[in-house]
């Protein structure tokens, strides 16, 4: 019986340190130095990669996708949300079924850990955790994402 609980609690333990959401630390967009802006067609690319299960992830998730569809339909960047448990791109109408591997190496780059949620933008700046879901301000997040993409198009 001891074993059981021992096991199921080291289990949920494993599982919930893939979902990242420090209690303390704010987490702010990184630039990485040197890195050369990944685009398609001269626009930058902005992931986020997710999980179903992970409520930072889809505590945020509704302000990544208005801001990267805006962006995208104005036809200044490509934006991607992986949801890397169900395997699909939630911002195409198909459901992929398979993560390339391409994106799973970006993902694995940014996030070493395999922690989520993952920002990566233009793969110039990048953050793991939300900002300012301890504030529970959506808005201060989608205006960091706003300002992060103004700064790729500049």
């Amino acid at each position: 019986m001891k074993l059981a609980v021992i096991l199921t609690t080291a289990l949920l333990i494993l599982v919930l340190l893939g979902c990242t959401q420090p209690a303390v630390v704010e987490n702010k967009f990184i630039q990485v130095e040197g890195n050369s802006i990944c685009a398609v067609d001269d626009k930058p690319i902005i992931r986020m990669y997710s999980t179903t299960w992970c409520p930072h992830c889809q505590w945020v998730k509704s302000a990544f996708e208005e801001v990267a569809l805006k962006y995208q339909s104005e036809g200044k960047i490509v934006a991607k949300h992986w949801e890397l448990d169900i395997k699909d791109d939630t911002l195409t109408p198909e459901v992929e079924g398979s993560v390339p591997s391409n994106e799973q190496g970006i993902f694995s780059q940014f996030s070493p850990k395999g922690s989520v949620p993952v920002f990566v933008f233009g793969c110039k700046y990048y953050r793991i955790a939300n900002q300012f879901e301890t504030q529970k301000d959506l808005n201060a997040e989608k205006a960091e994402f706003e300002r992060i993409i103004n700064l790729l198009l500049k």
